[in-house]
């Protein structure tokens, strides 16, 4: 081996390049230019991929290192990740840690305030097999509709503001134990108001009334 292959050899150990092509199906690998070689299909550096395994595939023009054992391209691991002029940052506060993903959502905490901000995604699904806990002061949910399903235990004070409507199904009834506390409007039950209700015909110490009058 001359000097010529030892130096070129030296130079492909570390090699800068970009991403030319991506193949998603197993095994995953990508192909990159770096200046005048295209390297054949090469895996690249997951954060985990053991029993915890990643998934973040490289995309088309990002900027990579190649790392080739003994300078042999055919070896090469890529290395994603390397800024570049032509990609912005999501960002410029360096108190925020944030990932911008191609559909335009964006995920960013902020290690200043404590807050951790999602946005631009179309749904969001999350699977608990035993529980889903919650634990914070206030839980404000703004939203045109929504609905859940199963029973439902409220353990303090529960309070609305725009009316409440219903019906029991299931073969369920609703039970209400304890004082009940009417102020203002109109209580009725079948179409006759409560509080113009009245009987005819009562006597005192009768045991029976009047029907309602309507």
């Amino acid at each position: 081996m001359n000097l010529d292959d030892i130096y070129r050899l030296l130079q492909n150990i570390i090699r800068l390049g970009t991403v030319a092509e991506v193949r998603h199906k197993r095994p995953a690998r990508v192909r990159v230019q770096t200046g005048d070689l295209l390297t054949a299909w090469r895996p690249w550096v997951e954060l985990r991929a053991g029993d915890t395994n990643t998934w973040n595939p490289p995309t088309v023009g990002e900027q990579v290192v190649l790392l080739s054992p003994g300078g042999d391209l055919a070896s090469a691991i890529v290395l994603t990740g390397v800024d570049q002029d032509a990609i912005p940052h999501p960002s410029e506060n360096s108190d925020e840690t944030v990932t911008l993903y191609r559909d335009g959502a964006r995920e960013a905490y902020n290690h200043a305030t404590g807050a951790l901000t999602i946005t631009g995604i179309k749904s969001l699904y999350v699977e608990a097999a035993d529980s889903v806990h919650f634990k914070t002061k206030k839980i404000t949910l703004d939203a045109p509709q929504s609905t859940s399903t199963g029973k439902h235990t409220v353990e303090d004070l529960l309070s609305y503001l725009a009316g409440m409507a219903g019906k029991n199904g299931k073969g369920n009834k609703t039970t209400i134990t304890g004082d009940i506390t009417h102020v203002g409007g109109d209580l009725s039950s079948n179409g006759v108001v409560v509080h113009l209700h009245v009987h005819t015909g009562v006597q005192p110490g009768g045991s029976n009334t009047g029907g309602p009058a309507q």
